[in-house]
């Protein structure tokens, strides 16, 4: 046999060789690849959310819930005027300011103290929270759940330096028409899965602190009514509040100066241009004076929150 064809067959030979490592290698990564570990997208919420495994897995129903604005001209005359040590003017028929003769003490820690004694339907609210700074206490009105940061159902309380009640103010919702049938909610865990994978509002290391059934404003129709829908009302780090929809899974985005626009509206159903729709209960000052002394606390919590808000 001749040198170059012996030198062909080593190289064929090498060649082969080489083919049969290459694959080998191949076939080896390959099996290395298959035995890591998937993280599937529950792994990562599981590893950077904490606070999960409170979450109930329990399946929940509740009903779109259709109302309007409560009438308190129409609806509740006697229970305004029988209010102890307090002036309670009404505008526009849906919104009550009512405005102590005497600061009133009030233990709210005590659940044993009754709110409607004082306040009227007292009981239909619910406390959420108090503003820095300002001295005013939140309320949510309830429908069997908290109506979460709806301006046509909010109880405001406003305290002096001493802890006292001074005045409020309030507006509230009525179911009207015909129930609706309870709609199959997503569980808790699908709310808080949405937050964190969907919508990017939770980060890692946040903590979910509570989960709570309420409503929030779905639609507001021409004639008045307004619907409201279920919706998971998720607490995170103790202090941060999301809301998911109950039924079709999607965010509420938040308004961060709801209670600066809540309180600016207060302000401007008081001035006199809007005179003809103000009714007087249990009338003691001037007139013009007690609207005066009710703008003045509004104004000056106003300004508490914007300069909350500043900072």
């Amino acid at each position: 046999m001749q040198w170059g064809q012996i030198k062909t067959l080593f190289i064929i030979c090498f060649l082969i060789l080489n083919i049969f490592l290459i694959k080998q290698l191949i076939d080896r990564q390959d099996e290395e690849i298959r035995f890591i570990p998937v993280t599937t997208r529950e792994d990562e919420l599981k590893f950077n959310i904490n606070g999960l495994e409170n979450l109930s897995d329990e399946s929940y129903t509740a009903p779109l819930v259709h109302t309007q604005n409560y009438n308190y001209n129409l609806r509740a005359k006697e229970e305004i005027e029988a209010l102890p040590d307090q002036q309670v003017v009404v505008v526009d028929n849906t919104y009550l300011y009512s405005r102590f003769n005497q600061p009133v003490a009030f233990d709210f820690g005590d659940p044993e103290s009754d709110l409607e004694t004082y306040v009227l339907n007292g009981d239909r609210y619910t406390y959420w929270g108090e503003l820095d700074l300002a001295n005013v206490l939140v309320f949510f009105q309830e429908m069997e759940h908290p109506i979460f940061y709806n301006t046509n159902a909010i109880l405001l309380i406003y305290l002096n330096s001493e802890g006292q009640m001074t005045q409020y103010t309030q507006s509230q919702l009525r179911i009207v028409g015909s129930p609706d049938d309870g709609r199959s909610l997503i569980k808790q865990y699908d709310a808080i899965y949405r937050l964190y994978h969907h919508f990017k509002e939770l980060v890692t290391g946040d903590v979910v602190t509570d989960v709570a059934l309420g409503y929030h404003n779905l639609i507001s129709l021409p004639n008045g009514e307004m619907i409201l829908n279920p919706t998971w009302g998720i607490q995170v780090n103790h202090d941060d509040h999301h809301f998911v929809n109950a039924i079709e899974g999607h965010n509420y985005p938040q308004n961060d100066r709801f209670y600066e626009e809540k309180i600016t509206e207060l302000v401007t159903l008081l001035e006199p241009s809007n005179a003809d729709n103000i009714v007087y209960y249990q009338l003691k000052d001037d007139p013009e004076d007690l609207l005066l002394k009710i703008k003045q606390m509004l104004l000056a919590v106003q300004q508490n929150i914007v300069e909350v808000d500043i900072e």
